[in-house]
């Protein structure tokens, strides 16, 4: 079994000085989870990214520090401006390239908050996938499972379960006191990787013409930098102009102009 751990910069602080702040809870989470998963079954953990070098690269070699065996960035012209399932498509490509079994992912954003990568990355994968994962562990090989499975702990809507998830499996890891901090109640493992690969969308198989589709959509593609704030519009007029500026109405011709409606 082969840990793919994903993991992207917290775009909201890129200047920030502290490593602390380079990975949101999330994602900080799930580098956790998934070098101790990797670590219980004496195999690779893989760290992947998408994104320019000058973002993803810090947070790489974070994870190689933390004892990653691998880290991948996938970077290419166009990446930045794909939606979900678009990166979703690029991020599946990376792990069946790497061969992983077991994806662990930060269970939402911090900046969107959205939480729709992990399960488009399991649908795409044809995996089984579980959101809101606080603990990992593996179970012991039986007779049952050819692939091998995990049992992991859920926490939604105010409740707490434990599900088997056999592998493939893709789990959306968010912070909790059982999923630990980062060089908590363990000796710091050494650095395995010697360094960060880099990967293009034609070493994955994709041509970014095939995403066209996904560039297109209408509205934001891109992260929102920074907090979220969501304003009342001042009138009815001010409403459809925010709608008009982000491309979900479309705009009314000018009657002046002759051009037919």
């Amino acid at each position: 079994m082969t840990v793919a751990i994903l993991l992207r910069r917290l775009q909201g602080r890129p200047s920030t000085a502290s490593e602390d702040e380079a990975l949101g809870r999330c994602e900080r989470a799930a580098l956790v989870t998934g070098q101790a998963l990797a670590a219980a079954r004496n195999t690779d953990a893989i760290a992947i990214a998408v994104g320019p070098s000058r973002r993803e690269d810090r947070v790489l070699a974070m994870a190689l520090r933390a004892g990653c065996a691998r880290a991948v960035r996938i970077s290419d012209d166009g990446l930045d401006e794909l939606d979900y399932l678009g990166l979703a498509t690029v991020l599946a490509a990376a792990i069946r390239k790497v061969d992983a079994t077991c994806v662990i992912c930060g269970d939402r954003a911090e900046e969107e908050g959205t939480g729709a990568i992990g399960p488009a990355v399991a649908e795409l994968l044809d995996a089984a996938h579980l959101t809101g994962v606080i603990a990992v562990t593996m179970d012991k090989p039986d007779k049952t499972s050819r692939k091998g499975t995990l049992t992991a702990v859920r926490q939604a809507d105010g409740t707490v379960g434990e599900f088997r998830v056999e592998l493939p499996a893709v789990l959306c890891v968010r912070p909790s006191a059982l999923s630990g901090r980062l060089g908590d109640d363990e000796p710091a493992r050494p650095a395995k990787g010697t360094g960060i690969e880099s990967f293009g969308l034609a070493d994955l198989g994709i041509d970014l013409r095939a995403l066209g589709h996904r560039r297109g959509a209408a509205g934001r593609l891109r992260p929102v930098r920074g907090p979220r704030r969501t304003t009342m519009a001042a009138s009815a007029a001010d409403l459809v102009g925010r709608l008009r500026a982000d491309h979900l109405v479309a705009t009314a011709p000018d009657p002046a102009s002759g051009d037919d409606p």
